[in-house]
């Protein structure tokens, strides 16, 4: 696994995406930049099947715009509508998270669910 320095020097250089990326059938209406999908290549695909497994729950299948964090320090996990209304949280220890927190954003695409790092939206 890399640094932390290392894959947030890395994540900065990714300010768009050339393709998406689907990383399990179980998500078929799902993808992944190019940002993410590297992200999650650093040992946390467990991340986007946490996003994924919530997406279809109604509450939040009907929001076009979602913002996910995971904070290490408090092992939480929330899921908003991106206006800070809180419609998902779970505690989640997860020891070998490479980064203090992250967030990312879940839009809406052509038929599908796009999980973005903010610069790339």
């Amino acid at each position: 696994m890399k640094s932390k320095q290392e894959i947030l020097r890395n994540l900065a250089n990714f300010t768009g995406t050339e393709q998406y990326h689907r990383w399990s059938p179980l998500f078929k209406n799902v993808v992944l930049t190019d940002g993410t999908m590297y992200l999650a290549e650093q040992g946390i695909f467990w991340l986007m099947d946490v996003i994924g497994s919530l997406l279809p729950l109604p509450i939040i299948k009907k929001e076009p715009f979602l913002t996910a964090v995971y904070n290490k320090e408090n092992q939480l996990f929330t899921l908003d509508d991106g206006n800070g209304n809180v419609l998902y949280s779970q505690d989640i220890p997860s020891p070998t998270f490479p980064l203090d927190s992250i967030r990312l954003f879940v839009t809406d695409g052509e038929g599908y669910k796009v999980i973005m790092l903010p610069q790339e939206y």
